[in-house]
């Protein structure tokens, strides 16, 4: 059985953290990242509805289609809400091509959050959930909802522990941004 909780995270936990200028930030349609350090924080407001939204990040199969560094992705195992995804991740780092190979654990919550952790792969340590909210007024009559992922993550880097934390949030950043392209993709062009 899964060790990741069945909980649904309140929004108002985290919304209610987010400053005037947070808000200002996602209404023009710019990612908003939060902390560092390996935990973070990362959102951003898309046109699409929630519906719309969660098909994309519940299609673990076709992840290498649209996320920019997933070379391959499959479901390995899935059973009810839990789905356990192998993933292969392939990224230029200075002058040579790292490939890794990671094992997640996926716990889909009421089409709205999903938890997920690390099981197998080249870091000490990843867990978080990514969540799917309605928008608040703050973002306008555009946004159909607000996206966001809360994770940490650690590696076992030694003195390269800093440009360890830069890549993992430009990489955070690059996912949440092929995510809103992939829903606002879909959502244009919905017989795809």
């Amino acid at each position: 059985m899964s060790r990741l909780s069945r909980q649904v995270q309140p929004a108002k936990a985290y919304l209610a953290k987010l400053t005037e200028a947070d808000w200002a930030v996602l209404a023009k349609g710019k990612v908003l990242v939060k902390g560092g350090k390996g935990q973070y924080a990362i959102m951003a407001a898309t046109s699409v509805t929630q519906a719309a939204a969660w098909a994309v990040l519940t299609d673990y199969g076709n992840f290498d289609k649209f996320l920019p560094t997933v070379v391959t992705s499959r479901v390995v195992e899935s059973e009810g809400d839990r789905t356990v995804v192998e993933q292969l991740d392939r990224r230029r780092i200075l002058l040579t091509t790292m490939e890794s190979k990671v094992l997640t654990e996926n716990l889909e919550l009421d089409g709205q959050q999903i938890s997920f952790r690390l099981l197998e792969g080249n870091l000490e340590y990843m867990y978080g959930h990514w969540r799917i909210d309605t928008p608040p007024a703050a973002l306008g009559a555009t946004a159909g909802c607000l996206l966001s992922q809360q994770v940490r993550a650690e590696a076992d880097v030694g003195p390269f522990k800093s440009m360890f934390y830069s890549m993992f949030e430009a990489s955070l950043v690059d996912t949440i941004k092929a995510l809103r392209t992939e829903m606002e993709r879909r959502a244009a062009s919905p017989n795809l």
